[in-house]
């Protein structure tokens, strides 16, 4: 039997009366953003401000526009016909010729999220009626969302003619709200509607900027919340100097195939530029302008401006924003958004580029790489170092497919090959940032390096007039001090060599801390053997008299050997757990000075030390405070032995005590002291005054003290080199830790 047909043509597509509500209710994520939609159509009217107000004792939510309103025709075709082309067709607004900012055609079922019904209020010049007119609407949605089919939706409405004075806009009044309308000073509402509609003026959008700005003619635009209308003098004056005293700013400029970064900083004038050719679908380009804050010292210095106010407000704005068509886009920038990975790889102390621009226009080579001191990208920013923004026009999926194209639920973008390249320009951007910060820093530091040295020369100069005036040396140590302080002359005339190296050599002292745990490790198999060679000595001492005094010196040094290998093992374990813990304070004491015992007793230094049974210190990992004590009291052994030609009684105490507020940790000897023109030349890297001729402890690294003052002031404490030591002493080294 032949197959029969038994009907054929076409059918069109159905929708239920709910599909408005999935318009308005699913495809937006928040009512600041579905508030902000709104907004956005006031800004398309050509109207000068937006005001949203609460009426019938806050039951009702209302926008307000003074726009050019809907005629019937305009109505009927663009605002009751969902997803409507008309901006696609019309890409700028009829009378200031603004950029638009919406396409899709729905955004205006954004109501739907904020209450269940709406009356619509709009008055227009309608030139086919030669008149105006107000139009006003009634949508109950509950009742639309129960129907069938939405061609069944009936809207009541009502046209008017109106007298040719009668002021033209739009009114929107929401009732039976089903959000939060909570728009005091204090309510994330209120900010988060602000932060959208009103980017930070004091960014610079280039060609993005809003046409107003270009055109005598346009107002300009703003948005009036219920409570404080506008920001007021102080915060538009706190932005603006905030913006202007940046420490480096990167603007970047995509036009066409054309991608430049350009990098400002505050302390030069001459700006650092990269130019190149790119593949890009992004068809209207891109503008950013991003200023960097870092922490450091005098940035707001001496600006006119109160730094903590200033660093409050970065705080309070920080982050790079996407901004599109004068709107800011969410998620980009926002607290918890990290959309360029700046934290991520922060955290993770990153070593290379991310973006492939980086990696390819200014790659880093495997041994910078490795070196933390010289590595650009450990200094990559983090987001709260951040405020600036990205200006863009993104483009309906109905215009460019590949293209920025905004998600449905108007929170961020469509995750295609134009975002991608987005996120890949400003990465690299913010790290070709880094780099030209990295450089910055390397020629401040070798500027002060300069300037240091000249001080540092006269500083020298005096100190060995001190030395060769002083009454409590003797002839041939004024001549050995002086010496040493000639030779260190001589070196500051090489400075530029010495402080390329010094910068190298701290983070290769750095490294010593891998060996020192290395050596621990191996010199326990030393012992051993050394263990069976002095058993194997004494028992052959038993035999040979002449062998006892050896015998019983190898214990001895075996003995010293052996506490201080078990001091380094506890002090790196110590490192390791960095747990922080009160201590016994005079228990920490006797563990240093047990280990240096035999050397002082040999060298007849006198030790002494002050501390009560019941004085703990504050909650500190174990290795720093053993740390500092061990650095202090060693430096205080190596003062006395460089004069113990010159004293009779060559002395150190150590005194530990609780104060209110503070666990204080004091050092002191009567060696060989410091000259006052010296005083703060100690703190420098590298910089030593002891020399290692007929020391047995050596010069040191010139390294004790700096790290000693970095590591006290990182707990919160305080170091001092103090003015007035106890009497019969020369220099007093005075910690303080603060208590919790």
């Amino acid at each position: 039997m032949a197959e029969k047909v038994l009907d054929k043509g076409t059918i069109p597509f159905q929708a239920e009366g709910r599909l408005l509500q999935e318009l308005g209710e699913r495809l937006v994520a928040s009512p600041e953003v579905a508030l902000v939609e709104l907004i956005k159509n006031a800004y398309d009217a050509d109207s000068p401000s937006c005001e949203v107000h609460l009426g019938e004792g806050g039951k009702t939510l209302v926008i307000a526009d003074k726009g050019h309103g809907m005629t019937w025709d305009e109505f009927v075709g663009k605002w009751m016909r969902i997803a409507t082309s008309s901006k696609l067709n019309e890409p700028v607004s009829r009378i200031y010729r603004r950029r638009l900012t919406g396409a899709k055609g729905i955004g205006r079922f954004a109501v739907r999220y904020l209450g269940d019904h709406l009356t619509l209020i709009t008055v227009a010049q309608d030139s086919k009626r030669k008149s105006k007119t107000r139009l006003t609407a009634r949508y109950d949605w509950p009742e639309i969302d129960r129907l069938s089919d939405i061609r069944d939706a009936k809207v009541q409405y009502t046209l008017e003619q109106l007298s040719e004075d009668a002021p033209t806009g739009t009114t929107l009044a929401v009732r039976q709200l089903k959000t939060s309308t909570d728009f005091t000073s204090e309510s994330s509402l209120r900010s988060d509607v602000l932060r959208i509609v009103t980017p930070l003026q004091g960014l610079e959008a280039g060609r993005f900027k809003p046409a107003h700005q270009d055109s005598k003619k346009d107002p300009g635009f703003r948005v009036l919340l219920p409570g404080a209308q506008e920001e007021g003098p102080s915060e538009i004056d706190l932005a603006d100097l905030v913006l202007t005293n940046y420490w480096a700013r990167l603007q970047i400029d995509l036009t066409d195939n054309r991608l430049t970064f350009t990098v400002w900083f505050s302390s030069s004038r001459e700006p650092k530029t990269l130019e190149m050719k790119v593949s890009t679908t992004i068809s209207a380009g891109v503008a950013a302008d991003i200023r960097f804050f870092p922490r450091r010292k005098g940035v707001f210095h001496r600006k006119g401006i109160n730094g903590q106010a200033a660093w409050r407000w970065v705080r309070d704005n920080h982050g790079v924003a996407v901004v599109d068509h004068g709107f800011r886009i969410v998620p980009y920038g926002y607290e918890s958004d990290d959309w360029l990975h700046l934290d991520l790889d922060k955290a993770h102390s990153e070593r290379d580029w991310r973006s492939e621009i980086a990696k390819r226009h200014f790659p880093i080579s495997p041994a910078i790489r490795k070196d933390p001191a010289q590595n650009p990208a450990l200094y990559l920013p983090y987001n709260l170092q951040l405020v600036g923004a990205v200006f863009v026009e993104s483009k309906p999926p109905q215009k460019a497919a590949t293209d920025l194209i905004p998600s449905m639920d108007r929170e961020g973008y469509v995750k295609n090959r134009a975002f991608d390249e987005l996120v890949e320009f400003v990465r690299a951007g913010i790290e070709f940032l880094a780099l030209q910060d990295k450089r910055e820093l390397d020629r401040i530091l070798a500027k002060v390096a300069r300037e240091a040295t000249q001080n540092a020369r006269e500083d020298v100069r005096r100190a060995i007039e001190h030395i060769k005036r002083s009454p409590t040396l003797s002839a041939p140590d004024k001549a050995r001090i002086t010496k040493a302080y000639s030779e260190l002359a001589y070196r500051l005339e090489e400075v530029e060599e010495y402080n390329v190296q010094a910068r190298r050599s701290l983070m290769t002292m750095s490294l010593l801390g891998v060996v020192a745990g290395f050596m621990t490790h191996e010199s326990k198999s030393l012992v051993f053997e050394m263990e069976k060679a002095a058993q194997m000595v004494s028992s052959l001492a038993k035999k040979h008299r002449d062998l006892r005094d050896i015998a019983a010196e190898l214990e001895r040094r075996l003995a010293t050997f052996k506490g201080q290998l078990q001091y380094s093992q506890m002090f790196l374990n110590g490192v390791r757990r960095n747990e922080a813990v009160p201590m016994s304070a005079s228990g920490q004491i006797r563990h240093v000075l047990k280990r240096f015992e035999s050397f002082a007793t040999d060298h007849g230094i006198k030790v002494t030390w002050d501390a009560e049974s019941r004085v703990r210190t504050p909650a500190l990992p174990p290795a720093v405070y053993s740390g500092v004590l061990l650095n202090l009291y060693t430096n205080a052994l190596k003062a006395v032995l460089a004069v113990t030609s010159s004293i009779r009684n060559p002395k150190v105490t150590i005194r530990a005590w609780n104060e209110r507020n503070s666990h204080c940790l004091e050092v002191s000897d009567n060696g060989v002291g410091i000259p006052p023109e010296l005083r703060k030349r100690i703190w420098d890297p590298l910089y030593t005054t002891t020399s290692d001729t007929g020391n047995p402890l050596g010069s040191g690294m010139g390294l004790g003290l700096t790290l000693i003052r970095q590591v006290v002031e990182d707990t919160g404490g305080k170091i001092i080199l103090a003015d007035d030591p106890p009497p019969g002493f020369t220099t007093c080294f005075r910690v303080a830790f603060p208590k919790e």
